[in-house]
């Protein structure tokens, strides 16, 4: 430890007194309260910043570095649970502000979203407060080597509960820089968070060993973090460049329509037009696309607001069914599906009771497909499902709060699906396996590798996100779409209510996107592929291993570490 500079600080149980040299001199000044804040809206403006709608992401590579500086100069881990919430919230703020749905009238929404922007940053001061132990206990080159490791741990635990909010990976800022990120066909989208993370780390140990070195302008004791970095830049734009080059001509195609209908989210629940009224709306846009002949017409999710396989919706359901028989178009749609319980046993705790009956029943955010000739839809329940919105996160275990979510329209608390349908699709050379991701489940990369393993040959996504205005949400959920193309090499046709709907190639390029609150379809002959990518079969390889590695790392910090700078 340096005689020179040194600072008296608690340790990191906050019990006793040591003296640890936690900055270089040179960094001194950056640990005052005014210089804290600075370097904690410096890092949360510069992660914000990195997601959709911004072009680039390019931020994403420096955004944790004024966190990393921020550390350095705590002296407990209260401070950097403290400082580093504030360094999310501005980044929760800048990103998901719109989460709320300010421009409905559900009240329940925006105090749903309001939690939200309040409770997420608080996910983010774990790794935070664990690079802080292994700053304390292991040294500084030691915890700066095990960051990538430890981000990118916390990253794939964080979205694996019923309470995830997997909106803000690091992963999720590339998808407009396709060109670099084609690798993850291999390691998935925790990939390029191991990859991002690994950059912010490197340039953290540069600057800061530059900063400790009195800012002395010399080149060849940095040689080697400079090549290393751009290594790590170009390596897998290189690779990007080389596999490119398919154009899937040559592939069988699937032609899909996607059939945008813009009708108010709020409204198309409520009781002013008629059920058929509703149906005879979106069916008009269906016959609009009936000359391209496509093999599949697409509507998006709950497009049919009301249960139409039951037997009140009898007759809608036997004028769709005949309408499609005419036409000779296959068609899914989102619609809410209603499953029924006579057996107390086998009803899930969360299932409502009609009342004065032993009859238990769940609704479900549910796609059906159906086929001209077909008497019986084939069907798909929604099985990720965002938390305090759409469903009580663990509610099967707390029933008791079955009413705590009463949405003001639409229906609450939807159940929690455990289908792997993958829709059989009837063509003249044969069958096409596709499957239809609704909304959010668009967030889960190997829950959705899970069905390209079970043959759909091409996805499609439903979703509504009209809930959220013109703001930002529905640019950021398209785009993360790219990342869910990539990895499986399957084309996608992502067909939204209000928009943005569009097709995304096997390598993330976006065609005939649609703009935000229009009425209209697009047509286009997507690719249908049958091979298996690597992360396709092996899943979550990459951060499973390294989540391993960690785990080993903090058992060797806890059993042999000392307190060092």
């Amino acid at each position: 430890m340096s005689a020179e500079s040194t600072a008296d600080h608690g340790t990191f149980g906050g019990r006793g007194r040591t003296t640890y040299e936690i900055v270089p001199r040179a960094m001194d000044s950056l640990v005052g309260k005014k210089q804290r804040i600075i370097l904690a809206l410096a890092s949360g403006t510069l992660f914000a910043l990195a997601f959709p709608p911004v072009p680039t992401g390019m931020t994403a590579f420096a955004a944790l570095l004024p966190l990393l500086f921020l550390i350095e100069g705590l002296p407990d881990w209260r401070a950097v649970f403290r400082w580093s919430y504030l360094t999310f919230l501005i980044a929760n703020i800048g990103t998901i502000w719109w989460v709320s749905g300010w421009w409905g009238d559900d009240h329940w929404l925006k105090v749903a979203g309001v939690a939200v922007n309040l409770i997420h940053p608080l996910l983010f001061t774990i790794p935070a407060i664990a690079y802080f132990f292994l700053r304390r206990r292991m040294g500084a080159t030691f915890s700066i080597v095990s960051f990538p490791l430890l981000w990118t741990t916390w990253e794939w635990l964080m979205h694996l509960p019923e309470l995830s909010f997997p909106w803000l990976l690091l992963a999720n800022t590339q998808t407009y820089d396709i060109m670099s990120i084609q690798f993850i066909t291999a390691t998935g989208a925790f990939g390029i968070s191991f990859w991002i993370a690994s950059i912010n780390a490197l340039l953290f140990h540069m600057l800061r060993r530059w900063l400790s070195d009195d800012r002395r302008l010399r080149f060849r004791p940095y040689l080697p973090g400079v090549t290393v970095f751009l290594l790590l830049l170009l390596l897998p734009r290189l690779h990007g460049m080389l596999v490119m080059n398919d154009t899937e001509q040559t592939r069988p195609h699937l032609r899909i329509a996607v059939l945008q209908p813009d009708v108010d989210p709020y409204d198309k629940w409520g009781k002013g037009e008629t059920p058929m009224g509703k149906l005879r709306h979106l069916i008009a846009l269906y016959d609009s696309v009936a000359a391209f002949r496509p093999d599949l017409a697409l509507l998006p999710e709950t497009a049919i607001p009301f249960r139409l396989l039951q037997a009140s919706w009898h007759e809608e359901y036997s004028w769709l069914r005949t309408h499609l028989d005419s036409v000779g178009i296959p068609l899914l749609s989102g619609f809410p599906h209603t499953v029924y319980y006579d057996d107390e046993q086998t009803a899930p705790t969360s299932a409502r009771r009609i009342k004065d009956t032993d009859i238990r029943y769940q609704d479900f955010n549910a796609a059906l497909l159906l086929q001209p000739g077909e008497r019986m839809p084939q069907i798909y329940r929604k099985s990720r499902l965002t938390p305090l919105s759409e469903r009580i996160p663990y509610l099967d275990a707390l029933p008791f709060l079955q009413d705590a979510l009463t949405w003001g329209v639409g229906i609450s608390n939807w159940g929690l699906g455990n289908d792997t349908t993958v829709f059989s699709l009837r063509q003249d050379n044969g069958e096409a396996g596709i499957w239809a991701m609704i909304c959010y489940e668009t967030l889960y990369p190997s829950f959705v590798a899970g069905f390209s393993r079970r043959g759909a040959n091409v996805f499609g996504v439903i979703t509504n996100d009209g809930w959220f205005g013109r703001s930002s949400g529905p640019y950021q959920l398209m785009q993360y779409t790219v990342l869910r193309a990539i990895e499986n090499r399957r084309a996608v046709a992502r067909c939204a209510n209000n928009g943005i709907s569009c097709f995304i190639d096997p390598y993330g390029r976006v065609y005939d996107r649609t703009t935000l609150y229009t009425r209209t379809a697009i047509v286009r002959d997507l690719p249908l592929r049958s091979d298996i990518t690597f992360y396709a079969r092996y899943g979550d390889w990459l951060p499973m291993a390294i989540s391993v590695l960690t785990g080993f790392i903090f058992l060797f910090a806890f059993i042999s570490g000392r307190y060092k700078t």
